[in-house]
């Protein structure tokens, strides 16, 4: 879960359990950056050499040379030709991982360790808001399918869903018959869209209307609203989606840099 290129990392949360794995290449990445801040690297520090890295981690160098340019790419790793990897002095400004990552919210969830539970609340075929038409770059008179789910751990809500895309990625289908409890990304792939970046709005909103009957939050409780569009491979906007996390459980870290 554009309107360009700069896209949404959604980065810490309370619990702490054991997820599914991510990728490798994603998986290292995530050591990697465990590992400055567990071996206490600071700003101009050397960062260990790939092989060592490939033996501590159990991978190949060049796993571990991707996942490397991950860290560069997300500012914590400066390369000296000649001379090796070093903290950068921007890492140390970074308390998890930057904005500059896209992924679905399921993922993001099993890469914290988060089991959770999602429940779609309503599927329908509807007229789009104008919000949504504008979004999705529809034509007149075209309907849309709108989803709304709620994913829960161990019972306690942690984001409420509205995802929002042309009516035509389904086609006749009954809606009472398609899974929409997985991944949006990876549904989105099975109908031959490929999703590759989103661009996004976040703001402090009200606990949903639509929650205040359906959860034990408190009403009182602030919410972080993510408005996204994401854009497929070859540039269609296909997915306009309202993610709604709690605000006690999710904070969204940024990195920002002066222009020189």
């Amino acid at each position: 879960m554009c309107y360009g290129v700069a896209v949404v990392r959604r980065t810490s949360y309370k619990y702490p359990e054991l997820g599914r794995r991510r990728p490798v290449v994603q998986r290292v990445g995530d050591e990697l950056r465990e590992l400055l801040r567990s071996d206490g690297l600071r700003p101009g520090d050397r960062i260990p050499s790939e092989a060592e890295l490939a033996e501590r981690f159990g991978v190949s160098r060049g796993t571990v040379r991707e996942a490397l340019k991950l860290l560069e790419q997300d500012g914590l790793i400066d390369v000296q030709h000649g001379l090796g990897r070093f903290v950068s002095a921007s890492a140390g400004l970074l308390v998890d991982r930057p904005v500059t990552f896209f992924e679905s919210v399921t993922d993001m969830l099993h890469s914290r360790g988060i089991t959770a539970v999602t429940s779609t609340l309503s599927a329908v075929r509807t007229a789009p808001t104008d919000e949504e038409r504008q979004a999705l770059q529809l034509a007149p008179g075209a309907e849309i399918i709108r989803v709304r789910r709620l994913r829960r751990h161990n019972g306690e809500p942690l984001v409420y869903s509205i995802n929002s895309f042309g009516a035509d990625l389904v086609g006749e289908e009954a809606l009472e018959t398609i899974d929409f409890s997985g991944s949006m990304v990876l549904w989105f792939e099975s109908r031959g869209h490929r999703l590759v970046s989103s661009a996004a709005q976040i703001k402090a909103v009200p606990m949903p209307a639509e929650l205040l009957d359906l959860t034990a939050v408190s009403h009182h409780q602030p919410w972080l609203l993510i408005t996204e569009r994401c854009v497929d491979a070859n540039g269609a906007p296909v997915l306009f989606s309202q993610d709604f996390h709690r605000g006690d459980i999710f904070t969204f870290h940024f990195l920002r840099r002066r222009e020189t």
